[in-house]
């Protein structure tokens, strides 16, 4: 039944891994066009009366709220949660004595997808101390 676990919990760590590298271009707003370049004179009185009169008549509104009430994004949750399951089938086949590479590299991934920014901080750390000892002359 469990033959090919670790086959597939790789493969769920690797869409993990690919959903969490991709949640900036996801998440966040993209930016909006910038605005008429060359605005008319009736477009710039509107503006400064709208102005005008939000600064003198209305009085100054709130800070809007944050209106989320989850700790983390829609997004966020799925690649997280498909790392966790990753992470999860990983060491229920690595328990099993399947495909014990496999099942590792599962595994992993399904903890580099859970954690994402702290991994691509630890390759970055990484890098700096290799670049470091290269830089050595003897």
């Amino acid at each position: 039944m469990f033959r090919h676990l670790a086959l597939i919990a790789f493969f769920i760590g690797m869409i993990a891994v690919g959903l969490a590298a991709f949640r900036n271009n996801v998440i966040y707003d993209k930016p909006v066009a910038a605005a008429d370049q060359n605005p008319s004179w009736t477009q710039l009185a509107s503006e400064a009366a709208k102005r005008w009169v939000e600064k003198k008549v209305r009085p100054p509104a709130a800070p809007p709220s944050d209106k989320r009430f989850l700790p983390l994004h829609p997004y966020e949750m799925v690649y997280t949660a498909l790392g966790v399951v990753a992470l999860g089938a990983g060491a229920f086949s690595w328990s099993q004595k399947r495909h014990i590479r496999l099942s590792g590299a599962a595994a992993a991934l399904g903890i580099v997808a859970v954690a994402w920014e702290w991994a691509l901080i630890g390759v970055l750390i990484a890098m700096v101390l290799l670049l470091i000892a290269n830089l050595n002359p003897s």
